[in-house]
């Protein structure tokens, strides 16, 4: 994974500590007793930082898109039976949620998580 592996509307970010597939919570149950699952998924990345500088990187970036509604990521593709499927791959009309910080430490937050709302995956 490269460093330009990682966008958001089109700008290089920095490559999280850790990213994954958020696993989906069922609404229901069928009748038959299957669970029905929403059709869209979240992809939630964290990172360890190390300055104020990597913080005000990720907060600015949420700034700019945020007001813009709907975002266009790349990101590690949704694992299916396609040898393909960690591939980086782009989906379009997502949202992201507000960076939320994990403890301070001199006078930044140390840990951050960015959820990436609404993929859509065929």
């Amino acid at each position: 994974m490269g460093f330009t592996d990682w966008i958001i509307n089109g700008v290089e970010i920095k490559p999280p500590t850790a990213g994954r597939w958020v696993p989906r919570r069922a609404l229901d149950l069928q009748g038959d007793n299957r669970p029905i699952y929403p059709g869209v998924r979240q992809f939630k990345m964290s990172w360890i930082l190390q300055s104020f500088g990597d913080w005000a990187e990720i907060q600015s970036l949420y700034s700019a898109v945020e007001a813009s509604g709907t975002s266009v990521v790349r990101i590690p593709g949704f694992p299916t039976a396609d040898p393909q499927s960690y591939a980086f791959r782009e989906y379009s009309g997502t949202t992201l949620s507000e960076p939320s910080t994990g403890p301070i430490f001199e006078t930044y937050p140390s840990r951050v998580v960015l959820l990436i709302n609404n993929i859509v995956v065929e």
